[in-house]
């Protein structure tokens, strides 16, 4: 199956916490070739960071096959209507850059519906979008977002989804495909066990004798409850707090960017970790946590940490929201501080038995990133052939 060129237009950085954007594009350079078009920064956000200087030299090739190109301007709008204005203008440098690189018929692969600015201008061979979650949630101007990606599905060769939910709400469209989110097997594999291509015998090895403890958890006593990921508005930061005061034998542990410079009382935030610094702190962890609050973001979301989670074999507690429940008995499904109190500490006392690990273990490492890439080229290509 062959990789055709991509031009990605994402509505993430690339160096942000990994997503789906970064994770799909990075495997599929393995075998073919990516322009990563980034979203717009402010020209005074980079002036302000010396290392982002480098965004302001255009196009950039930052692994092997993959180019990033950075749009910086000299303000930035968040209203849907303006994004497609500025868009509209950029169209000839993502042009300009893809003919540079020497792609013809690229796949033009869209994260928003500001992106059908670019259809039918890249001179592309399929035009995807792929929904990772609900536009409409964040966006400024809910009905401009809705109108925006109605003209995009109608005009996509595929549309892919990241959730049930989300395939549901699209179901009229009958190119509309589930793509699920999954796990970095490579990535834990090569940081845990020095192995890219560790098998699940290799890296449970890896996990019964961790090769380092991150320093703010080595002295710690009790056990270690950790968050890892993003905690912006959809974080239930009621609920930890009430936990932490519940059970302040145990350590709850964040990490990752948070929304607020001081995290909840009894509560040890460590920040932002490198992504190959990650690994470690969830590999530290007795039993993971997902406190999501309940509402359309949770109902609409597919997140990648459950499976990294799995992936390191841990007890894994999470609000009850829909793609929680597509992992079975893996994930424990709880409400309110009460019953994650119940569940985790359902889940120290049980300990965990050597057959459930690699259950977790193997289930994570048949849902990585490499086969939704081969997935989502498969359909590519059945797409082509029925074009010719």
């Amino acid at each position: 199956m062959s990789t055709p060129d991509i031009i990605c237009l994402s509505t993430n950085h690339w160096t942000g916490l990994p997503t789906s954007k970064q994770h799909l594009m990075s495997v599929l350079a393995r075998t073919g070739r990516v322009l990563y078009v980034e979203p717009p920064l402010d020209i005074f956000s980079v002036l302000g960071r010396r290392r982002q200087w480098g965004r302001l030299a255009g196009m950039r090739e930052v692994e092997e096959r993959l180019w990033v190109l950075s749009p910086v301007v000299v303000a930035d709008s968040s209203l849907p209507r303006k994004r497609v204005r500025f868009h509209r203008g950029f169209l000839p440098k993502v042009a300009s850059a893809a003919r540079g690189l020497g792609f013809e018929n690229p796949v033009v692969w869209c994260f928003s519906p500001e992106h059908v600015a670019y259809a039918g201008g890249l001179g592309e061979s399929a035009l995807i979008y792929h929904a990772a979650d609900e536009p409409t949630g964040l966006s400024r101007d809910p009905g401009s977002t809705r109108t925006l990606e109605r003209e995009l599905m109608e005009r996509s060769d595929i549309i892919f989804v990241a959730s049930q939910s989300l395939l549901e709400a699209r179901s009229e469209f009958d190119n509309v495909h589930r793509l699920q989110n999954a796990a970095d097997g490579m990535h834990y594999g090569r940081v845990l066990a020095g192995d890219a291509t560790a098998s699940a015998d290799v890296l449970l090895g890896a996990l019964r004798k961790p090769g380092r403890i991150p320093r703010e958890l080595a002295g710690l006593e009790g056990p270690v409850i950790l968050y890892g990921g993003a905690a912006y508005g959809w974080f239930d930061f009621e609920l930890v707090e009430e936990l932490a005061g519940m059970r302040p034998d145990w350590n709850l542990v964040m990490v990752g960017p948070s929304e607020r410079r001081a995290p909840p009382p009894g509560v040890l935030s460590v920040g932002r970790k490198r992504y190959d610094e990650f690994p470690w702190y969830v590999a530290a962890a007795d039993v993971t946590i997902l406190p999501l609050r309940i509402g359309s973001h949770t109902t609409n979301c597919d997140p990648i940490i459950l499976f990294e989670y799995l992936l390191c074999g841990k007890p894994v507690v999470s609000t009850p929201f829909p793609a929680a429940a597509e992992h079975g008995d893996l994930v424990t499904r709880a409400s309110g501080a009460s019953g994650f109190e119940k569940a985790i500490s359902s889940a120290l006392d049980a300990g965990t038995s050597a057959e459930v690990i690699r259950r977790r273990v193997e289930y994570a490492l048949d849902n990585t990133w490499e086969k939704r890439a081969q997935a989502a080229l498969g359909i590519i290509e059945r797409v082509g052939e029925k074009g010719q």
